[in-house]
């Protein structure tokens, strides 16, 4: 495994993102640096061919990713447990001490560990977070109601709101990516946190087909506009009547583009989420 990198102003970061998560790419990572001025983008490649044509075409840094010390990296975690509501604890630790300890500082939290990986979703994203209290709200309200539901999760990545719909008791839960790595990091993440009994497979959205007489009480989909545009309307055939949609990974400049589309498929109304250059929205299908 190969890391090319780069570390660019914060002025450019929103032309690199179209370009290197555009496509809902889960190779990449874009980390913000201290102070705000400037971020590191990181693209993970099998090939050393495909991780030098990043370096020959945009300059940066090129290193061999060790795997055992990634692993280790990963072991323990630097970064504060993020708290969701009154509900959840996301750490990026897999250490069982830590992870105890955590739940016994949180012991009215359930505890989701997913380490830092080669795919989107750790929690402390905006769009990741966001998606994640929405679920909470959903999950309280379903259960107010003695209500079972499902959910389908579009574009996985880590699997964390997959992971987590079933923590909070959704009956049935699907979820999906297109990339293979994703989904056998999503699988580790879904024996670690023990939610096995996670429907996971690999499809493209494009290529995806809801199966008839399926439906969702609950659809999240935390990828980028362009993907979303293209494939909302038969995402929206496969929600429930009286059913929630979750989209997020929409950059500010595209929201409108969104909306747009979405009031195409019958959808309108949403509650619009906003933080930082990203939005996230809450449909409710009549």
């Amino acid at each position: 495994m190969f890391v090319w990198s780069k570390v660019s102003p914060v002025s450019k970061q929103s032309i690199l993102e179209e370009q290197f998560l555009g496509l809902s790419q889960t190779n990449a990572v874009i980390t913000e640096l201290p102070g705000k001025k400037s971020f590191r983008i990181e693209v993970y490649c099998n090939d050393k061919n495909d991780a030098q044509k990043l370096l020959n075409e945009f300059g940066g840094q090129l290193s061999k990713l060790i795997t055992k010390d990634w692993a280790k990296l990963n072991a323990s975690s630097e970064r504060p447990p993020i708290k969701i509501r009154n509900r959840l604890i996301i750490t990026d630790s897999n250490n069982k001490s830590e992870i105890k300890k955590i739940s016994k500082n949180f012991e009215s939290r359930d505890v989701i560990s997913i380490p830092a990986a080669l795919a989107f979703g750790t929690g402390d994203h905006e769009t990741t977070s966001t998606c994640l209290r929405l679920l909470v709200d959903l999950a309280k309200e379903h259960k107010k109601n003695n209500k079972e539901w499902s959910l389908c999760d579009i574009g996985t990545g880590t699997g964390i709101l997959a992971i987590a719909a079933k923590i909070l008791g959704s009956t049935i839960v699907e979820c999906f990516d297109f990339d293979s790595t994703a989904i056998d990091i999503a699988k580790r993440n879904m024996l670690r946190n023990k939610t096995t009994d996670i429907f996971i497979y690999e499809a493209d959205l494009f290529e995806w087909e809801p199966k008839k007489k399926k439906c969702w009480d609950i659809i999240t989909a935390n990828i980028f506009a362009n993907v979303l545009n293209a494939n909302l309307s038969k995402i929206f055939s496969a929600l429930a009547p009286r059913g929630s949609l979750i989209l997020s990974g929409i950059l500010r400049e595209h929201e409108n583009s969104v909306i747009a589309t979405a009031q195409q498929t019958s959808l309108t109304d949403p509650i619009i989420y906003r933080k930082g250059k990203w939005v996230s929205m809450h449909y409710r299908k009549d």
